[in-house]
């Protein structure tokens, strides 16, 4: 069914159940997809028929992958969406055929969060490549920029302890009490 109902053909880029590769083999019984790091998966054909699979050769090999950033309050939103299409444009792995955008996505607890999205060819480019070297340019060019990038932040309230009139409402002596609280138990 898969060899003569063409959905893959020996030399397609595809994904299954995580693997991500191309189809340089097709047996009676199994599919043999060499994947970017030079391993040899062989997947079962009734794997390939009855689970969902990608294949990355029937149309376009352009996909569309988002970036999560995020960045201090203090950033103007704009200046920060400057940064993330510049860093975009000069990467010569971001598809030149799909203009890069931003999205303000919203208002994190520690930070104003932002998702750059752009294209690459998934044929000759590894999603992973590219979404270091996007990393490694905005890092610089938000620190250049004085842009933070902030760490998740919680504040910690103390009570203070019981008041004499509390200490006492508890049946205990108020020295005790108080021996109690300062103690810890």
């Amino acid at each position: 069914m898969i060899i003569f109902g063409g959905k893959i053909r020996k030399g397609d880029w595809i994904e299954a159940e995580g693997t991500m590769g191309m189809v340089t083999d097709i047996y009676m019984r199994a599919t043999k997809v060499l994947s970017r790091n030079n391993v040899e998966y062989l997947i079962p054909n009734s794997d390939l028929i009855s689970k969902t699979i990608v294949n990355y050769s029937l149309s376009s090999p352009l996909i569309r992958i988002s970036l999560p950033v995020g960045v201090s309050y203090s950033a103007n939103p704009r200046e920060v969406e400057r940064i993330l299409l510049e860093a975009a444009a000069k990467e010569p792995l971001v598809s030149k055929s799909e203009k890069p955008s931003v999205l303000f996505v919203g208002y994190g607890d520690s930070a104003i969060n932002f998702e750059l999205i752009i294209c690459i060819d998934v044929w000759n480019t590894p999603p992973g490549r590219v979404r270091s070297a996007l990393y490694f340019a905005i890092f610089d060019a938000l620190g250049r920029a004085g842009i933070e990038i902030p760490f998740p932040q919680r504040e910690v309230h103390i009570r203070s302890p019981l008041s004499a009139g509390e200490a006492a409402g508890n049946g205990l002596p108020q020295e005790a009490s108080l021996a109690m609280l300062s103690s810890g138990k």
